[in-house]
């Protein structure tokens, strides 16, 4: 039976991408000129650009950016006669430099064995590639932070990466690689001033998205009320009450990942009690429940196997003590956890690199410890919108599929 609420839901779905940007057009619009007039320099396609927010922001429009991007520089170079193809790489879970190669020749279409060569090996066939089909490409590095605190990508291949042509000229001397990169955190210049200070010095362009107000907010709700719900089912008031919860500049952390799914919860609501139209009720009670239970099950699917295990342990800690724990603590239920789950603990460094990376993605809530504490320590919680046991129960579901793939 056809819903009587919903037109689309994919419309609602995180991986959902509007075909006409209505917020944050501008930085896109930029970003779009910038890399066109690369395209049409003699010297060719070279250019490395920064999108960033702030530390914990989820929900601001980064990745949705970076795609529109990629997308209407196809659109373009298809009009105008240029060969061009645009990549996306989640570096969260491509860490090492083999990992992002073979997603990169698996969407060029390469016929190369990634994992029987080296690095340069690869790099050498994409510039091959890319010379005898005359093809420009723009790669977009999602979640880049991760990818610059990750252990298991050296200073050497992040720098060979980013500055290829550099290191393997194309046999015509034209450049045919572009980035984007993308990170959830401001501090991506300082880390990158710290292991690649040649590439943050070279990078041309830099956006830092700021968290959506509620006039933001309401706009893009505007947008996907129209093309996921049927005509009628909404009234302005009910998208001007999610926007005001959730803008920036009324209180709200500005997320509209967040703002979007109160919106699908409401409609949903209303579909399960057989109405017609959202109602004031079914909004107040969709915030409601988003406010106690904001489960983030992409960003806790993309988390490495001990990252899972130190939230695990939070988790533990908070049911069993409090709202708090010190990160010292933390580390004793994390090697307890990991040991039971047949994995060897990681030692005091790569530890608190998980805490950091954590903390980035606003899955933990980190501070100094108050003055009295013994040591130098910091204390640690899950946010408020994220319930302790909702996530238990999700962490230890996800740990239990990789535990039945491995086995």
């Amino acid at each position: 039976m056809p819903s009587r609420v919903f037109r689309d839901r994919i419309v609602f779905d995180e991986s959902y991408k509007p075909r006409k940007l209505l917020v944050r057009d501008m930085e896109a619009s930029l970003l779009i000129s910038r890399y066109k007039a690369r395209l049409e320099e003699i010297s060719g396609f070279t250019d490395v650009s920064l999108i960033y927010g702030s530390i914990g922001r989820v929900g601001i429009g980064k990745t949705t950016v970076a795609w529109y991007v990629g997308k209407n520089l196809e659109d373009i170079t298809r009009r105008i006669g240029v060969n061009f193809k645009s990549i996306y790489i989640n570096t969260f879970g491509a860490p090492t430099l083999h990992q992002i190669l073979s997603i990169i020749a698996d969407q060029l279409n390469l016929n190369i064995s990634v994992r029987g060569s080296s690095a340069i090996e690869v790099l050498k066939a994409i510039v091959d590639h890319l010379y005898i089909r005359d093809t420009f490409t723009l790669i977009t590095l999602d979640e880049f932070q991760s990818l610059l605190l990750s252990p298991k990508i050296s200073d050497d291949d992040l720098y060979t990466l980013l500055r290829v042509y550099e290191e393997i000229p194309s046999k015509d001397g034209i450049s045919r690689v572009s980035f984007l990169l993308v990170a959830s955190d401001h501090r991506v210049m300082s880390y990158m001033r710290e292991r690649i200070p040649q590439i943050e010095s070279q990078i041309g362009f830099r956006i830092h998205l700021k968290a959506y107000t509620s006039s933001e907010l309401k706009t893009i709700l505007l947008q996907r009320a129209e093309e996921g719900l049927e005509p009628g089912v909404w009234d302005d008031y009910y998208l001007d009450m999610i926007a005001d919860y959730f803008g920036e500049d009324k209180g709200g952390d500005g997320s509209a990942r967040k703002a979007i799914l109160a919106l699908r919860m409401a409609a949903e609501i209303a579909e399960a009690k057989g109405a017609t139209r959202i109602e004031e009720s079914h909004v107040r009670r969709a915030l409601s429940e988003y406010a106690l239970a904001y489960i983030p099950l992409d960003e806790l699917r993309s988390l490495s196997t001990h990252e899972i295990l130190i939230l695990l342990a939070l988790t533990n800690e908070i049911i069993e003590k409090g709202e708090w724990t010190t990160t010292g603590d933390l580390k004793i239920k994390y090697e307890e956890l990991s040991q039971h789950y047949g994995e060897t603990p990681r030692g005091h460094t790569q530890f608190h690199t998980y805490i950091k990376n954590l903390s980035t993605l606003g899955l933990i809530d980190l501070k100094p410890s108050s003055k009295g504490m013994r040591g130098r320590t910091s204390i640690i919680r899950l946010p408020p919108e994220m319930p302790a046991d909702r996530v238990k129960e999700v962490l230890e579901s996800i740990l239990l599929d990789r535990l039945k793939q491995r086995s």
